[in-house]
Formats: C-alpha cells, structure tokens, sequence
C-alpha cells in the first residue's frame, strides 16, 4: 500500500547503482564512510519497506554499526549523499561536482541524521500522547500538568555552535565548540580561543561567556540532552534572538517561553522540518525531444530528420533518503496539528511508529503483531495449564 504525504508525495527515489563502507586512517584514528555512485534505478519510497516499516521507520531503526547489513540497507533503500542535499552546511567534506554521480558520507554524520529522525518519532508519539491533555495554549505559556519543559527544548547545534533552549541566561544558551570541551578560555589552544574585535569583548568572553556556556554544556551531558542538527549556520542568529517580543534583552532568558509547552513543542519540530521538506518539494524540470527510438510513426516526425516535438517534464527525483523521510514526518506533524495522532509506540518491540495508517495504531508491522499474539496465547495456555492440571490429585 502506497502512503503517500499530501505535499510532494509525487517523488521517486533513486537507488545506487553500488555502496561500499569504506574505512580510513584519520589522525583522530578510523574514520569510516559510505561511498558509491547513483544508479538509474529508483522506487515508490512512500511504500513499505520489506519489513513492512514506512522509510522514516526504517531508517531511524537500522544497525549501522554492522558495515555488511548497513551496507545491503543502502543498496535496497538509497543513501543520504549529505553533501548534494545541503550543499551550504559546509560540514561534509570538500565540494563535489554537481554533475557527478559518485556521493560520500560519513558514517558519523549518517548516525547524526539518524538521531535526528529518532528524535522526531519520539517526539510526535509524546505530542499524540499529550494531545488531550494539552489543550489551548495558556497566556504564559506554562505547560499543563504532567508536562516537563525539557521535552520541548532539545540543544539545536549547527556547524558552528550549539543553542540550547533550556538554557536561563544569553550566554548559557550560546555554546561554540571549543566553550563545550575546555573549561576556561586560557585552557583553550590557541586557535580554538574566540577572537573578538576588542579586547573588551575578549574580556567579556573570558570572564562571562566561556564559563557559563561550559557549564550549561556540563549541564546537558548530566541531564542526557537531546541534540537536533541543522543545517544552516546562519539560523544561529535567529535562534538564539527569537522572543515572543522579538527582542532578546541582555541577561534574558533568550527563546523566551515559547518552547516550554505542547505547543512550543509542535512548533518547534515544525520549523525543524522545514529545510528538509523545502528541498524534498523542489522539481526536476527535464527539456528534451522525441527521437528515432520513440515508438511513433515516421510520420509525426518533422521533415528532414528524426527528431519530434520538444518535451517539457517536471518530476521529482530525489538523491538523498532524506527528502521522503521528512515528508512523513511532516505528515504526521499534520496530523498532529489536525487534533489526531501522528506517532505511537508499538506494543510489542516498544519503538515509535508513524500512525499515518488507520490499520496500524497499535504495532508498527504485521511481525510485532504476530509475534503479540503468539506471546498472548502462549501466557493463556500457561495460565489454563495451572487451572486444569492434566493428571487429577491422589
């Protein structure tokens, strides 16, 4: 069955042609990636896969650190070639001709975007949870009962830093890498140290900015903060400033109430979602002609040669996995928006599935069901086994 999303679900996704999980020796020791080349085939990725799981399912599910399963997965599912599908984030290695069919990603960023749809699986379950509960937003933004702030203020980290919106200060919220890994600024190598273009400011990062950034840090890692990647380095600017005032006065808390409740919560996850859906909803336009090896009639050729009428396609043929799989995701956030269910948790195997199937709202496949049941009657033999023993008392 064929669950295609009410916005560019009209795509196919291309397969590649080979994979191989290749392993190098880096100076920080062995790096591992997924490198191939695009092939010319390519299929429904809004169908079931084997295992009877939506793409976003099945991605967020696959062992990776098994390099021969990884490896048929990508074969049979496709690649996420990160580097041609966010070709501005910078963080994936040098640029590639456009043209050329060869990707290359690494395994590590692989596993980040992994985390990424996890998260958001997660996520919509908690929201289809806490939908009835929620209710309409409060004028202070304060959550219902039962409700934790944490869930709806994850560290967002883009290439260059870190913003955590649970952070109570501006510069508890803003975390360059370095101000993560060394306590102060004077214990930072040199060229880790933020330069700024007075002296004032590198006081003012000293003194203020490093140690409270490092502790909020510190603070993530005690709590088992949830990290979102995005990929836009610019967003920082926007992150760490957004207030529902539009305004981030000094020492204030900088993303204000907004995510601390149900609703600050499915509003983040939907602005999350957006560059990803953007570049699913783009079109390949192809402009090209009829020619001798069309099955028509040498007739409806123009004279003098074997070229017809110029044709004009659009369609939607995506490199990278990850454009389908947001597409879900972005269903079931409508779902959710639309006051149903967009995620759940499986009662079998307990992981989060996508709802977007009225058949399916209890377990994520037809094997989980199974395997249910057959546990349920095995318990109901055992107990009557107990009840009626087989031999009568002496």
């Amino acid at each position: 069955m064929s669950l295609r999303p009410r916005f560019a679900g009209d795509g196919r996704l291309r397969l590649p042609a080979w994979v191989s999980m290749r392993g190098t020796d880096e100076d920080d020791g062995l790096r591992r990636e997924v490198i191939g080349e695009h092939g010319t085939s390519s299929w429904d990725p809004f169908e079931r896969t084997a295992d009877g799981l939506l793409l976003a399912e099945a991605f967020a599910r696959v062992d990776l650190s098994r390099p021969q399963r990884a490896r048929r997965w990508f074969q049979e599912h496709g690649v996420l070639d990160l580097e041609r599908f966010f070709p501005e984030a910078g963080s994936f290695g040098p640029g590639r001709d456009p043209d050329d069919e060869k990707f290359q990603d690494l395994l590590d960023d692989v596993r980040v975007q992994q985390d990424n749809v996890q998260w958001h699986l997660i996520t919509l379950a908690r929201l289809s949870f806490e939908r009835e509960r929620a209710g309409a937003p409060r004028a202070d933004r304060q959550p219902h009962e039962g409700w934790e702030a944490a869930w709806a203020q994850p560290a967002i980290w883009c290439p260059r830093e870190v913003i955590w919106l649970g952070a109570t200060s501006y510069y508890g919220a803003r975390i360059q890498n370095a101000m993560a890994f060394y306590p102060s600024w004077e214990e930072a190598p040199a060229d880790r140290r933020f330069q700024g273009p007075e002296e004032r400011a590198n006081r003012e990062v000293r003194e203020k900015w490093w140690p409270r950034a490092h502790a909020s840090a510190q603070r993530m890692l005690d709590e088992g903060t949830p990290f979102v990647w995005i990929p836009h380095a610019d967003w920082v600017g926007h992150w760490h400033q957004f207030d529902m005032d539009k305004t981030a006065p000094h020492g204030r808390l900088p993303t204000g109430p907004l995510y601390v409740d149900w609703h600050g919560l499915l509003d983040l996850q939907r602005r999350l979602v957006t560059p990803y859906v953007q570049r699913a909803a783009a079109h390949d336009v192809v402009i090209g002609q009829r020619g001798s090896e069309d099955p028509e009639p040498a007739a409806s050729r123009m004279p003098g040669g074997n070229v017809g009428p110029v044709r004009v396609e659009q369609r939607r043929l995506w490199g990278s996995l990850l454009a389908p799989v947001y597409l879900q995701l972005l269903e079931g956030i409508r779902r959710v928006s639309d006051g149903q269910n967009g995620a759940t948790l499986c009662r079998e195997c307990h992981q989060p599935f996508l709802t977007l199937d009225a058949r399916r709202s209890s377990f994520c496949n037809d094997r989980e069901r199974f395997r249910f049941a057959q546990r349920e009657r095995r318990r109901r033999i055992g107990a009557k086994v107990i009840d009626f023993p087989l031999r009568p008392p002496a």
